[in-house]
This record gives C-alpha cells, sequence and structure tokens, in this order.
C-alpha cells in the first residue's frame, strides 16, 4: 500500500517536544516502511498558533502569519527526521512531485506546510490524492470523529464509522461555530472527499500501534470514500 500520515503538531509538541513519543512514532513508521511506501506531514500545532498569535500584535497581514505557521510545522518535521534517521529524506520536502520522486528512491518524505490558506491536513489530503494513495491516517488530539466536540460536551458520541460527506457536514458544521473546531478541517474533509481516499482519524494512543492501525486496528473513525 501508499499510505500518508497527517500527524498533528499538538500530538508531537504539546508543550515541548514529546520525546518518548516521537520515537515511538518514529520506529512504527519504520516498521510500515519495510512493507508500505509512506509519506508524512507534519502539523504546528500549539507553538504554531501562539507564534501567530503574538504576530498579531505586529501585523494584520494574514498571509505573513500563515508564513510563521508553515516556519513551525518544518521545524516539527525536521524533529522527526531526526527521529527517523537514515530512513528519512533528509530534508524538509516543501511539494508534491519533490514527495513523489522521495518514495522512488525509497526513502519517506517528510512535509510541513506548504503555503499560506491550506492547514497540513489540508496538505496531507492533497498529497494523499497526489500519490494515488491507498490510505489517509491522520493522528490527532481527539480520538476520532464525534458528534459534536468532546472537549465541550461530556455526552458526545464517537462515530465508529462514517462516510466522506459525512465528514464534510461535521467539519462545515464546526467551522460555522465561533470557536468552532473539527479534527480535520473543512477544506481537508473536501480534498479527502474529492480524492476519494480512505481515511483513519486516530488518536494519540492509537498512534503509538501505527502499525496495527494500517491494519484496520484501532479505536479511532473509519472514514469511507465514495465508490
Amino acid at each position: 500500500m501508499r499510505i500518508v500520515f497527517d500527524i498533528g503538531g499538538s500530538v508531537l509538541v504539546p508543550d515541548k517536544p514529546d520525546i518518548g513519543f516521537i520515537k515511538a512514532i518514529a520506529y512504527e513508521l519504520t516498521k510500515i516502511s519495510e512493507d508500505h511506501e509512506i509519506a508524512v506531514v507534519v502539523g504546528g500545532g500549539r507553538v504554531s498558533r501562539e507564534y501567530i498569535q503574538a504576530a498579531k500584535t505586529f501585523t494584520p497581514n494574514e498571509t505573513f502569519k500563515d508564513y510563521i505557521g508553515i516556519h513551525i510545522t518544518r521545524a516539527n518535521a525536521m524533529l522527526l527526521i531526526a527521529a527517523l534517521g537514515e530512513k528519512a529524506y533528509p530534508f524538509v520536502v516543501q511539494d508534491f512531485r519533490k514527495a513523489w520522486e522521495v518514495i522512488q528512491v525509497k526513502k519517506v518524505p517528510i512535509m510541513g506546510g506548504t503555503h499560506p490558506g491550506h492547514t497540513t491536513d489540508a496538505v496531507a489530503a492533497l498529497l494523499a490524492e497526489y500519490l494515488q494513495a491507498d490510505l489517509l491516517v491522520v493522528v490527532t488530539n481527539v480520538d476520532g470523529v464525534y458528534d459534536s466536540d468532546p472537549r465541550k460536551n461530556p455526552n458526545a458520541k464517537k462515530l465508529d464509522r462514517i462516510t466522506v460527506d459525512q465528514l464534510v457536514e461535521i467539519a462545515m458544521q464546526a467551522e460555522s461555530k465561533a470557536g468552532g473546531s473539527s479534527v480535520v478541517d473543512a477544506l481537508a474533509a473536501k480534498f479527502i472527499q474529492r480524492g476519494k481516499i480512505k481515511t483513519y482519524i486516530v488518536g494519540k494512543r492509537d498512534a503509538l500501534h501505527l502499525f496495527e492501525v494500517v491494519k484496520g486496528k484501532h479505536g479511532g473513525t473509519v472514514v469511507e470514500p465514495k465508490e
């Protein structure tokens, strides 16, 4: 299989780099790469948001602030490159064609953000579409897709299996609410829909066993594409 992993920055670097987790996920990715072609996109997480918030003091320029976030995602990507060692391509890959080239030489391409206006979720979905990946695995700080925000609603129900149309609807509803959030943003959900990409959305605990996750053994949410 060809698999794209979308790893949230808040999972890798919650307050500071989670060394134990980074080591564990690098080990899992290395194991998976022995049998499958893989690519990874890493997010900026809390650190990125803090830098962007600080930048608001100095500039109203949203594109400029997006570039700050992109730099943070690439710093996080470098951490994972270091953890993967010889298995990873030694530089942060910045476009999809290069990612394809890296896969051809049996290395793991690792990306951060690419350009303003796109989250790393959207980048991962586009990369999966470009590579014609068999599977997209999204690793977040929430253990799947819920019918409402579990951080705000203690009665929120986790959805074990949904259609890609449902994912788009949930993401759109979350973004329409003030302060709303979804495990996958609406643009990424639309790219998943367009690319007809089978997607697993899992939490940090499942990510410690990614080798099993790619076999379908996890406690997250399966997003089924339209045929």
